[in-house]
């Protein structure tokens, strides 16, 4: 009987055991199966021109970020509730394949999100027209169109509603000069358009006012160093406008004469200074004088007047003044010559081409004292595409001289309408025909 009490107990102790072990063992076994849930929040800005954009998206549950397409990032841990993330560098295009999944700590992976598609452009005009959004009649206007970020590929630019000869290179410099005297006003809307080669299109929208009043006449440009073969703009000065007479403003010595350069000079005329002039600006004993000049009836010719020193005006130290240069003449469709020079030898045509168009050298070696002036003229001039180089230093490329404006501060630039700019301390520059200016329209 005991044993059999004993067995019993036994085989009941045995099934508490198992009952147990079963129990425990059932619940070690019970594992997170539920995925997180993801969704986007704040997409990326498009187009967006930070290379570097920020994306924002939710998940109910913590758990490691995994990117997929062509995005990345340095953030790879998710937290429960809005996660934002900044993009790893992207480069300029359309993003259309970037994922992002959280796996939480139960190796649980949410759905791949689709990230919605977005635009980087690292790309943007970074210049403003308003900064240059004024011309004075009869000079000229430039605006270079500068732009921001990296972008490969051509870029092509136009113009719309633009002025009548207005043009854009094609590195995106605007050029225009007002001709007409209608053109002096504000010209509204002119807009710049820009264009990638994946067809990215960016503009640029201003207002340009025309100042100053209309004077007629032939407009040369100048630009500093040597522009005889191509003009470089970044190197462009200003623009002047030939002097002209009329038909009852004869510049001979006794008003009898038509307006030829040698008139106008005046220096077959016994005078007590060589620099009498009746067309042209007054002369200065500081500052060399140049300017052009054409009759009115014959303004497809124009002459190169130059003087310095004055009648009168004294030198202090020293009393005399030594001015040198050399003059380069190309593209000329006329023979050019010394029209007029105080002394013989003073101005001196070096060579000449034989046919048009012509190209020619002149030296210019002056030495005058006290009270008294110097200067020439060359010409004539004409064509549209004529260039007139003036080497003011150094040494001559002509007979290896030395090259100087002496005690001069300057040349002075003389305009039409009694305008003026000096050229500076400017070791040569380039005058050139530019366009002909009609107030009539």
């Amino acid at each position: 009987m005991k044993n059999i009490l004993y067995i019993i107990l036994i085989s009941l102790f045995s099934l508490t055991v198992i009952s147990c072990s079963s129990s425990d063992e059932s619940a070690s076994t019970t594992t997170d199966t539920t995925a997180p849930v993801i969704a986007e929040v704040t997409a990326v800005t498009t187009p967006a021109t930070d290379t570097t954009p920020a994306y924002t998206f939710s998940s109910n549950e913590a758990g490691t970020i995994t990117y997929g397409g062509s995005c990345t990032s340095s953030t790879t841990s998710a937290s429960s509730g809005n996660n934002s993330i900044t993009f790893s560098t992207l480069s300029d295009g359309t993003y259309d394949n970037c994922t992002v999944m959280v796996t939480d700590n139960a190796a649980n992976s949410s759905n791949s999100l689709s990230i919605t598609t977005f635009i980087i452009r690292d790309f943007s005009i970074s210049s403003s027209a308003s900064d240059n959004a004024s011309v004075v009649f009869g000079q000229s206007y430039q605006y270079q169109l500068n732009t921001g970020g990296t972008y490969s590929g051509a870029i092509t630019y136009s113009l719309s509603n633009e002025l009548d000869n207005m043009t854009i290179s094609s590195s995106g410099l605007v050029e225009w000069t007002p001709t007409k005297a209608s053109e002096i006003t504000t010209h509204e809307d002119i807009t710049i358009t820009l264009t990638t080669a994946s067809g990215y299109v960016l503009t640029e929208t201003y207002d340009l006012t025309v100042t100053g009043t209309c004077v007629s006449g032939n407009v040369l440009s100048i630009w500093s160093e040597d522009q005889r073969s191509s003009t470089d703009s970044s190197k462009f000065l200003g623009n002047i406008t030939a002097y002209t007479d009329n038909a009852s403003d004869n510049c001979g010595p006794n008003n009898n004469l038509d307006c030829t350069a040698e008139n106008n000079y005046q220096f077959h005329v016994p005078v007590a200074s060589s620099e009498n002039l009746n067309i042209g600006p007054e002369t200065s004993a500081e500052d060399g004088i140049m300017f052009f000049y054409n009759q009115y009836d014959n303004t497809t010719h124009t002459y190169l007047f130059w003087m310095f020193g004055k009648g009168g005006a004294a030198f202090s130290n020293p009393n005399y003044n030594d001015v040198d240069f050399d003059i380069f003449i190309a593209n000329n469709e006329s023979p050019d010559e010394v029209e007029v020079s105080d002394e013989t030898g003073e101005t001196s045509r070096e060579s000449q081409t034989s046919s048009s168009p012509y190209s020619s050298t002149y030296t210019g070696r002056y030495h005058y004292s006290s009270g008294k002036s110097d200067g020439a003229v060359i010409g004539p001039f004409s064509g549209s595409s004529y260039r007139i180089f003036i080497d003011l230093g150094g040494t001559s490329t002509i007979n290896s001289n030395p090259l100087s404006l002496g005690n001069l501060d300057s040349f002075m630039y003389w305009s039409k309408d009694n305008s003026s700019f000096a050229l500076g301390n400017v070791d040569n520059f380039t005058v050139g025909y530019n366009t002909t200016l009609d107030c009539s329209n």
